[in-house]
């Protein structure tokens, strides 16, 4: 269930090990300066106007941070699949031939731009964790984790799931920081095959337990309004008890049925500061990733939306440059933006 990163050629390791130290000296300047240290132009990285830098948000935030306060990542890759024909009839939109013409060098592209843009949400540090979703397989992830630096040795909790896409959720979490206690996948009682939600409890390296969900719930294309709350109920009635926290793509922002059902819980949702939300529709930010908290639980968390390839324009409002819009390529990593967010024991 656990498994070691592959470690990284020797020519890739000279690649990084030339770029990643200046990487680091500018990770806590300007976004410009975050730009050019992992490799993106300044308006991947924020072209918002009327809103704090990074340079007062995410950048200066970790930075400061103690050393004990554990980084975690969460983003939605916006189907990251391979190039070849492996995970059922419903991932050949995704072959050189298919509709997306989703070729090895599109693919490449966007190797590259989701390793950078985790390098850039975890603000100079190495993660203790990283959580993705819409990630086809095993092989998928190994090509991302040669993308990402060298000293990230990184250990990955993942399975297919049986989603009819062949999309699934994955984690990773740093050995030297946090040891597996117990982890499980968890299928929501559906009547359909859908992707799988991590359960692991961690044991910090204070000796303290640290239990989460990593979630990727049903989209907003589900017949039923409640359809997210219903899930959501019954992952956490499978998940072994004194839950810390729930993170993930949630497909519905704080206020709707499944905002309901956590409240019930003693569940608190963490705001983020600065934008209003993870996703653009229509030219306004929505939050549909989330992370929620247990009330009573003995770990704190700030939350942090980082602004990869986030732009606003007063014609057209928010918009984030994805790897597709539709059918259009437009290169960038994702449609959904990365969330950063900073746990440590109270």
């Amino acid at each position: 269930m656990v498994r070691n990163v592959i470690f990284v050629g020797l020519a890739v390791l000279a690649l990084w090990g030339s770029l990643w130290p200046s990487a680091r000296a500018d990770a806590g300047g300007s976004c410009g300066a975050l730009a050019g240290a992992y490799g993106l132009a300044s308006h991947d990285v924020l072209a918002v106007h009327n809103v704090p830098t990074c340079a007062n948000g995410l950048a200066n935030s970790t930075r400061s941070a103690k050393a004990d306060t554990l980084v975690f990542v969460w983003w939605n890759l916006q189907n990251l699949f391979d190039t070849v024909a492996n995970s059922g009839p419903r991932d050949r939109d995704f072959l050189p031939d298919g509709p997306y013409r989703w070729d090895s060098k599109r693919y490449y592209a966007k190797l590259y731009a989701v390793g950078r843009g985790l390098a850039a949400a975890a603000g100079g540090r190495i993660p203790d964790a990283i959580g993705v979703c819409e990630v086809e397989n095993a092989d998928v992830l190994d090509d991302l984790e040669r993308r990402w630096p060298p000293e990230w040795r990184l250990w990955r909790l993942h399975r297919d799931s049986p989603d009819e896409r062949g999309i699934d959720v994955a984690v990773w979490y740093n050995p030297e920081r946090l040891s597996v206690d117990s982890v499980a996948w968890i299928h929501p009682a559906q009547d359909y095959p859908t992707r799988e939600a991590i359960w692991v409890r961690w044991i910090t390296s204070t000796h303290d337990t640290l239990s989460w969900i990593w979630v990727h719930l049903p989209s907003q294309r589900a017949p039923a309004p409640s359809a997210r709350a219903e899930a959501m109920r019954s992952i956490i009635e499978q998940a072994p008890k004194n839950l810390d926290g729930v993170i993930g793509d949630l497909n519905e922002g704080p206020n709707g049925p499944l905002g309901t059902y956590l409240r019930r819980l003693h569940m608190r949702h963490l705001p983020w500061p600065h934008y209003a939300g993870s996703f653009a529709y229509r030219g306004r930010l929505e939050a549909l990733d989330g992370v929620w908290v247990r009330e009573a639980t003995n770990w704190s968390a700030t939350t942090h939306v980082v602004p990869l390839g986030l732009s606003k324009s007063p014609r057209l409002g928010y918009q984030i440059r994805g790897c597709f819009e539709g059918l259009r390529y437009r290169g960038g990593a994702s449609d959904h933006l990365p969330v950063s967010i900073s746990v440590e024991v109270n």
